[in-house]
């Protein structure tokens, strides 16, 4: 993989509501993997491999597998950076990591990891990367694909 072109990163940022967070204020730990899922869907919106362009293309790319390490904790109030980077892949998948980081103090509190593969329409694997996807990644190693760099507010 050593020409791999970098990956393809975007942040977005998130408030910490009360409904987030338990009586101590510290954020509920399955909140994190529905703030990596808007960072990540923001960043395929960004991209051109939303779930839009997967819909209108007839492939499912389904989560096989999640990592997440809790270093520190959320709290309400808090705002979050969250960052979703697609890394280059040379088999037909999607792999993204993510950082989840204070604003303000950039203190790291989660690392977390996602496989997704490709479906075709019949619920079979993709053995071969389909041709919208050929299309994205020429353009990504041709360093044509500039995802927004400022944290994207959310409302979430």
């Amino acid at each position: 993989m050593t020409d791999a072109p970098p990956p393809l990163s975007h942040t977005i940022r998130v408030n910490v509501r009360f409904g987030h967070s338990d009586l101590l204020q510290i954020a509920w730990h399955g909140h994190y993997v529905q703030w990596l899922e808007d960072a990540r869907q923001s960043l395929g919106t960004a991209v051109g491999l939303g779930y839009e362009d997967l819909i209108r293309e007839r492939f499912a790319a389904p989560i096989v597998d999640m990592h997440l390490s809790y270093k520190r904790p959320a709290r309400y109030g808090d705002k979050l950076d969250v960052k979703a980077s697609m890394i280059w892949q040379q088999v037909p998948k999607l792999v993204h990591k993510y950082e989840i980081r204070r604003a303000g103090d950039n203190e790291l509190l989660t690392t977390a990891e996602t496989t997704q593969v490709l479906l075709h329409p019949t619920g079979e694997l993709a053995l071969n990367f389909p041709p919208f996807l050929e299309t994205l990644r020429e353009k990504w190693k041709q360093g044509k694909i500039n995802p927004p760099q400022d944290p994207l507010e959310t409302w979430a």
